[in-house]
Order: structure tokens, then C-alpha cells, then sequence
């Protein structure tokens, strides 16, 4: 029988050894209370679930700033700088509260967790398009599932999905691999890009991509010309239509808390690189349930779309369009229409 518990102790080591890394480390910021998610070193950070730190950072700064506008939407929202916006929205008391793939459905459930804590909805910038719209909350990757205060699922369930996702063989060989060699080789599962982050906004900075482009900006778009594919910008090409009974559901909830809550709501529809425009239903939609002069349409063939330099890559634009969007939609009203580009 001892024979029998040594050898089990000594199986065992490998599995004690490989989550008590867990327990100590906490990779995917989860365990444990932070101030800051991000440190001045994102290099080499994980990356992280940022919908998770949205709430989270929420939940421990509210009481303290008392926060009343917000901007929301998946991660292209991230570039609405809040510096940019305030001053549109006499509010210095302004939020990202955003998430990596989120779905129409994430949105309303920020939403209503804003109201069923009684906290006030002054103003909300939704920055959307279709793949937002299509709806489709996934928790197939870590960095997509909720936060429990959103999901209103198990809080164990929640724990419970991230260690499942840490005893994957690739990132235990990855992060372990990093952690005690620091090899550069293990750092596929790394940001890998010098971010700014400012947790008491909980806003994102690509500092590092801003350098670059500023400094040359030709030296930055060869090396990524692989990035940018060409397009055909003489027809124009629609989105599939996403809204349906279900969307219509939410977007109405969504519609209903924000008059309860008598906000200035305004709605973007992103301008993507792929010039693809928001389905005509879509937009009628949008318009039919928030009302004239909400939603603004930068999608399709236009001066934002037609350059690749008003992008990082192919999937986020850069803050400066981000900017001149907010210096459009609160200067003038474009009902169910393209800004005037």
C-alpha cells in the first residue's frame, strides 16, 4: 500500500506542478483582484479576455468614478479614443466597455446589467457591423466568454472553462515553455505589441502601430502588404441581411432600457476595409427601431475605405477615423445614411 501511494504521489507531482503554475501566476488574469490588467510590458502579456476586464474593471471602479457614458461594441470600438469624445459629450465620465468578437447579444446584456445596478446610461456610442449582428455569442475561446455578472452563468463554470483552456498541450508547452526560458520561440500566445492601457477608462492604445505609421508610414504598410489584399471598388457590394427575429428582440430591449434611461444614443456602422456595405434591410431596420438621426452608416466604398493607410490591418481602423467619425456624427445628423464622406 505505500509502494502503491509513493508511486501515486510521484505521478502525481507533474499535475500539482502544472497547476499550482496556474494558481500563482493566474495567465489569464482571472483568480485574482488587479488595478491594472495590463502592465507597462504587454510584450509579453497574455492575451487576454477583454470583456471579462471590462466588467471586472467596471465592478471595481464604479463606486469611486461613477462612471455615465459608454462606449461599446466588438474590438474596433476600442479606437474611439475617450479623449475624442468627451469633449462632444460634456462627460468626463466615460467607459470602454467593450469585447473581443462581441455579438449583438453581449451588447444587450451590458446594457441591462447597466440598469439593473441602477447605474445611469447618459450617453452610449455602439460601434457595430454586420459580423456584430450576425449574433452569435461564442465561448468557444477564452478571450469570447462572459463574465458571470454579464452572462449570469455559474461563476464556477467560468473558472472552470479557463483552466480548461490552460491545460490545453499548446499553451502549457507555450506559456510554461516562456515562463521558466523565457525563449522568444514559446510567445505565440503573447500580444507581442507595445500597448498603452488606462485602466481607469479601461481604454487601449495601439502606441506602438501610431509610432510606426507616423514615423514611416511606407515602411509600415510594405511590410504588412501581404495584410492588404486588393479590392474591386468600381461595385458596390452589400452584406448578407442579419437581422432577425432575434436581433430585432434585443435591439428593442436595448432600445427600451436607453429611453428609460432618456440617453444620446448613437449607433456607427463601421467603415472595413473590405468595403462590403451594411445590408439595406439592416440599416432600415436600425433606423425603423432607434429613430432618425442615430445611426450613421460609414460601411462601403468610401475616403475611409479607400485607403489602407487608415488601417492598422485589415480588420481595425485607426483612431484618427475613429476620431473624424465622432467629429461627424456629433457636428451633424445623418439619418439611415452615409455620412457625407
Amino acid at each position: 500500500m505505500r509502494k502503491f501511494l509513493l508511486k501515486l504521489s510521484i505521478g502525481l507531482i507533474p499535475t500539482f506542478f502544472i497547476l499550482g503554475v496556474y494558481i500563482v501566476t493566474d495567465p489569464y488574469k482571472v483568480l485574482y483582484h488587479y488595478d491594472s490588467y495590463y502592465g507597462k510590458d504587454t510584450r509579453n502579456t497574455m492575451t487576454l479576455c477583454n470583456g471579462y476586464i471590462a466588467t471586472q474593471t467596471f465592478i471595481n471602479n464604479y463606486k469611486k468614478e461613477q462612471y455615465d457614458s459608454y462606449i461599446m461594441g466588438n474590438s474596433r470600438s476600442l479606437f474611439y479614443n475617450i479623449a475624442d469624445w468627451s469633449p462632444h459629450i460634456s462627460s468626463d465620465k466615460c467607459y470602454h466597455f467593450d469585447a473581443q468578437l462581441e455579438p449583438l447579444w453581449g451588447i444587450e446584456r451590458k446594457v441591462r446589467f447597466l440598469d439593473k445596478n441602477g447605474v445611469k446610461i447618459k450617453n452610449l456610442l455602439m460601434v457595430i457591423d454586420e459580423s456584430v449582428l450576425r449574433n452569435k455569442p461564442s465561448e468557444n475561446f477564452y478571450f469570447t466568454i462572459k463574465h458571470p455578472a454579464i452572462s449570469e452563468k455559474s461563476y464556477w463554470a467560468f473558472q472552470w472553462h479557463f483552466l480548461k483552456t490552460y491545460l490545453d498541450r499548446n499553451m502549457l508547452e507555450n506559456y510554461i515553455g516562456y515562463l521558466f526560458t523565457h525563449n522568444p520561440k514559446f510567445t505565440s500566445l503573447f500580444l507581442n505589441i507595445d500597448l498603452k492601457y488606462d485602466p481607469l477608462h479601461n481604454e487601449i492604445k495601439y502606441a506602438q502601430f501610431e509610432r510606426e505609421i507616423q514615423t514611416n508610414p511606407d515602411s509600415f504598410y510594405a511590410a504588412r502588404k501581404h495584410i492588404f489584399y486588393d479590392r474591386d471598388s468600381t461595385v458596390q457590394r452589400y452584406s448578407k441581411a442579419r437581422i432577425g427575429a432575434d436581433q430585432r428582440k434585443l435591439l428593442q430591449n436595448i432600445k427600451s432600457i436607453l429611453d428609460k434611461h432618456n440617453t444620446d444614443v448613437r449607433i456607427v456602422i463601421s467603415p472595413l476595409y473590405n468595403q462590403e456595405k451594411l445590408a439595406k434591410s439592416d440599416l432600415a431596420e436600425l433606423v425603423s427601431i432607434f429613430g432618425d438621426g442615430v445611426v450613421f452608416d460609414f460601411s462601403g466604398i468610401n475616403k475611409f475605405t479607400q485607403s489602407k493607410y487608415n488601417y492598422y490591418e485589415n480588420s481595425h481602423y485607426r483612431s484618427t477615423v475613429a476620431k473624424a467619425i465622432m467629429d461627424s456624427i456629433y457636428t451633424h445628423r445623418y439619418a439611415g445614411k452615409s455620412a457625407k464622406l
